[in-house]
């Protein structure tokens, strides 16, 4: 079912670049955001949660206004930390956000870089035939300067990703690598704004109560072992910035300065675990 809900929701995001792309050169300032909704689905009464990708989260913060600071990705080198697979999925989702955070902004040979660490990352958690199969590396490098291209070929990326999961019975491990991308991509979107104070990516930032509810849910549903109990918790600790959300009013919620550097503290601390394979 994960399979399913994801390729929705990027069916939906290409085709929303399709309309963007024929749209011409006039109507570049109104192109559609890729859809954030975070919505529920049941089948045989079991719920399934649908989350978005890396490069959604990207782009729609990137349409708030982030912008590039070179130094906030992780280190690539940080990989040699990493020696256990529990966090080495952890970490092919902050290394997809790092590369989505390098596209999104035209940082071409930094995307490439990151797709080569996680070419080496995948290796170790046994998806060794994503990368190689689709010759991303080959062609990330023949569209180098063309956005929409590059973004095709991530969104490519991740659908062939879903399959390889579910094809190897390892669908579990969709919400836990969209974990450690959602974690980098608040990181990244908090220091940028930290940098330049930016409300509407605060309004992003405030909107992602949804998705964050949806990602506790699918990994307590997926994690029969416990093996992620830890990082639930932690997740719930973050959550607990957006108790303040008052989900029957129809006023829009914003973070006060105050708040969102409190988010950054917490989040700054769980990044800090994570990419440091603690």
């Amino acid at each position: 079912m994960q399979k399913i809900t994801l390729k929705l929701t990027l069916i939906l995001f290409i085709s929303s670049l399709f309309l963007y792309a024929c749209g011409g050169a006039e109507e570049k300032e109104v192109t559609e955001e890729p859809t954030e909704e975070v919505v529920e689905i049941t089948t045989d009464d079991t719920p399934e949660y649908m989350l978005p990708s890396p490069l959604q989260i990207a782009e729609l913060f990137k349409s708030a206004g982030l912008t590039y600071i070179g130094d906030l990705t992780t280190p690539k080198e940080n990989i040699d930390k990493l020696t256990t697979k529990h966090d080495q999925k952890l970490n092919f989702g902050v290394y997809s956000a790092d590369m989505a955070y390098c596209l999104m902004n035209d940082q071409t040979q930094e995307s490439i870089n990151y797709l080569k660490t996680l070419k080496e990352l995948s290796e170790k958690i046994w998806m060794m035939d994503i990368i190689n199969a689709m010759g991303l590396s080959d062609r990330l490098e023949a569209n180098v300067g063309n956005e929409d291209s590059l973004t095709y070929i991530m969104a490519d990326m991740q659908m062939q990703m879903d399959d390889y999961l579910e094809e190897n019975g390892m669908s579990y491990m969709g919400s836990i690598i969209f974990a450690g991308a959602w974690i980098e991509s608040i990181y990244i979107g908090v220091e940028v704004n930290k940098s330049e104070k930016n409300e509407h990516l605060i309004a992003k930032l405030s909107e992602q109560d949804i998705i964050l509810d949806n990602l506790i849910a699918s990994i307590k549903q997926t994690d029969e072992d416990k093996e992620y109990a830890n990082l639930v918790t932690d997740l719930e600790k973050i959550n607990q910035h957006f108790d303040a959300f008052d989900e029957e009013s129809e006023e829009e919620y914003l973070f006060t300065d105050e708040q969102i550097a409190s988010l950054g503290e917490d989040i700054i601390a769980l990044r800090t675990k994570i990419i440091g394979g603690e």
